[in-house]
């Protein structure tokens, strides 16, 4: 097997990063701005949140500048592990490899990939864990698994359909449905990475059910929503 090491290291960070570890630079800028400012900095009454809204927020979910880390870290990252839109993989078979070498290196990329994602969907909050709802690390993940056609048209087409849907829970099954079903439309039925994307679409779902803690959306003050 072929392993270009400095590239698999990136590609292991950028997906195997905790989300919450960047709140430390966050919360610094802010209480600088803060203590500049001398002022604290109003909501505006269209992004105000009613208590115990469990919907997914457009607004909201668009205007997190850690949302789009996430997303573009799991896109680089993803493609850097699976290959795709001209990147060469990190990790890849040798000349005259053995017969199950093929299946053993996706296992291995694929669970590279699941390390990143539930280090993005469990994590310790004062003490307590709790499940959280990666949807734009999913987002970039997908452009690895199912090709940044299914994705870009799968996120797309998620986010015209959430006023229709209730919750988090709700969503992440919805767009597992559609990167499933554009993924074997467009890639073919013999594909097995669109039930991957799939799977793992559902794995925070999963989680939190098992586990019966509510799935929660990143925000500041860890708004929860519940299991229809």
């Amino acid at each position: 097997m072929i392993v270009r090491l400095p590239f698999l290291f990136v590609a292991l960070l950028l997906l195997w990063f905790p989300r919450q570890w960047m709140r430390l630079g966050m919360s610094m800028s802010r209480r600088r701005s803060k203590g500049s400012s001398g002022s604290q900095r109003t909501e505006e009454p269209w992004n105000r949140r009613e208590s115990g809204d469990p919907s997914v927020s457009f607004r909201r979910e668009f205007a997190k500048l850690r949302n789009y880390v996430d997303l573009f870290r799991a896109v680089a990252g993803g493609l850097s592990v699976m290959g795709g839109l001209g990147i060469s993989p990190c990790l890849a078979l040798s000349e005259n490899p053995a017969p199950a070498a093929g299946l053993e290196l996706l296992i291995l990329k694929l669970g590279i990939l699941l390390v990143g994602l539930i280090a993005q969907t469990v994590r310790n909050e004062k003490n307590r864990a709790q499940i959280f709802a990666p949807i734009f690390f999913l987002g970039g993940l997908s452009v690895g698994l199912d090709g940044p056609d299914v994705a870009l048209f799968a996120f797309a087409l998620i986010w015209a359909l959430n006023p229709m849907i209730g919750n988090a829970e709700g969503f992440l099954f919805v767009y597992a449905l559609l990167l499933l079903g554009f993924g074997l439309q467009f890639q073919g039925f013999g594909n097995k990475l669109p039930i991957v994307a799939f799977v793992y679409c559902l794995l925070p779902v999963l989680i939190s059910w098992v586990s019966h803690r509510p799935l929660v959306l990143f925000t500041r003050k860890g708004t929860r929503s519940h299991g229809a």
